[in-house]
């Protein structure tokens, strides 16, 4: 059971929309509509950037055309289609992308605790690489994981302030409004038909999470996920959900051009013998902080709500 005060149950909107008149229940509209998006956007869109780039590999020469592509493909295979399928949903796209302004207090809250949860997430990352693997499942395991981090660094990599707000767009600005219409918008509302607000916020975070194909951080994908799932949910708002997913990937590309990934955590650097003990302070004090920032979030968001 959930607490209505603080994740209040939506009303259903008047009139019939295309799933009650086909009688379409909404986990399989769902289901429908991930898979759609998988196929246009995996495949469709994955394959046409592989032969306009000519290979899978991301390198300096060809980084330029792969944003380019990618930003093309999310607009194209993302956007548009969670557009149209919205139309299916409800009457009123109002409905499935809650436009409510957030206020500031809530905005502010819910960005601290973000940056707290980011250290929890680099915390849980630093001890997920020192679990000892068998030699022969490291063997298989670590070149897969170097191409995806070798990847992703080329695709933010930016060597001058211009090339680096150029990232900030592909990486930040429209994945923030793409998966976000989409995931918090599309998915969960259509999940929030058929189970209660909270669990429709945690399963849009875990599809969120997988659908990413990094299981090196499905643990810090799945989290942030069903983080802006919760966020959007409180606040009935697409927007500071939007923001948070912003701000998330803007600071991975800014920690990547200052070269500071492993900069924020003390005792963590790759150049020094790790703090063990010193590293798990930090943990517990961003788990604590991140607590009461959220909880700090949910009080603002109910004056917020008292007030309207």
């Amino acid at each position: 059971m959930t607490d209505p005060e603080v994740f209040p149950p939506r009303e259903p909107l008047r009139g019939q929309t295309f799933l009650e008149k086909h009688n379409v229940h909404p986990i399989v509209f769902a289901v429908a509509c991930l898979f759609v998006v998988f196929v246009l956007y995996q495949l469709v869109a994955g394959t046409v950037t592989y032969w306009l780039v000519g290979g899978t590999s991301i390198t300096r020469e060809n980084a330029f055309s792969v944003r380019l592509y990618t930003m093309i493909g999310q607009l194209a295979c993302i956007l548009l289609p969670t557009v149209l399928l919205a139309r299916l949903l409800s009457t009123r796209l109002s409905d499935v992308f809650r436009w409510r302004v957030p206020g500031f207090g809530e905005t502010l809250y819910a960005l601290l605790g973000l940056l707290f949860l980011q250290q929890v997430f680099q915390i849980y990352l630093f001890f997920q690489d020192r679990i000892p693997l068998p030699e022969i499942l490291k063997k298989v395991l670590d070149p897969f994981k170097e191409m995806i981090e070798t990847m992703f660094r080329n695709l933010v990599s930016a060597e001058s302030i211009p090339e680096l707000l150029f990232v900030i767009v592909v990486v930040a600005v429209v994945p923030a409004v793409t998966e976000e219409l989409f995931f918090r918008g599309l998915i969960q509302r259509s999940f929030e038909k058929a189970v209660a607000p909270v669990q429709a916020a945690i399963l849009s975070g875990l599809i969120f999470g997988f659908y990413h194909f990094n299981p090196f951080a499905i643990v810090p994908l799945v989290g942030l996920g069903c983080y802006f799932g919760l966020l959007r949910l409180r606040s009935d708002s697409i927007i500071i959900a939007m923001t948070a997913h912003f701000v998330n990937n803007a600071l991975a590309g800014i920690a990547v051009y200052f070269s500071m990934e492993h900069e924020m955590i003390i005792g963590a650097a790759k150049s020094e013998d790790p703090n063990i003990g010193a590293v798990l302070v930090q943990f517990v004090l961003y788990l604590t902080l991140f607590l009461l920032a959220f909880a700090a979030y949910i009080r603002a968001s109910r004056k917020v709500k008292e007030s309207e």
